[in-house]
């Protein structure tokens, strides 16, 4: 699997999106296109490709000069459990480290909280709930080096 900077490649991220969060989990898709979803937002869009094809997404931006937050994080149900969740989160951290993040952060589904801990991030919050699905704060301090 390769994952890369979505440049000018949106719109395929908002395809692998919206088959996950619209169409598999019935989210609106009036909540799941955004702001940051414009070129100009300062979010970075990164696609995970098996030979060329989109199979997941995520985006992300500095909260401030020292945190990223890390959001729309999705694989296609067919590439679940092969490790590509894992290699992205990898991808992530290294990426941002050398931009200067110390912390990676975001709302994780209730239901993927356990692979989130497992790749080393910790809950820090209660529950709330984001497009009616239970979500909580998971952070990681990022090591220098990546």
């Amino acid at each position: 699997m390769e994952i890369k900077r979505a440049q000018g490649r949106i719109a395929d991220c908002i395809e692998v999106r919206k088959k996950v969060f619209v169409e598999e989990q019935g989210i609106d898709v009036s909540l799941e296109i955004d702001g940051f979803d414009d070129p100009e937002s300062g979010c970075e869009h990164f696609l995970m490709l098996e030979d060329g094809r989109p199979v997941g997404t995520f985006r992300a931006y500095f909260e401030d000069p020292e945190t990223v937050h890390l959001q729309r994080f999705c694989i296609l149900r067919e590439y679940r459990g092969m490790g590509c969740g894992r290699d992205a989160l990898r991808f992530a951290e290294g990426y941002f480290t050398a931009k200067g993040a110390k912390k990676l952060t975001f709302g994780a589904q209730q239901t993927a909280i356990g692979f989130y801990e497992r790749c080393g991030y910790r809950v820090v919050s209660d529950f709330f709930e984001d497009a009616g699905i239970p979500h909580k704060t998971m952070e990681k301090a990022l090591a220098p080096n990546g």
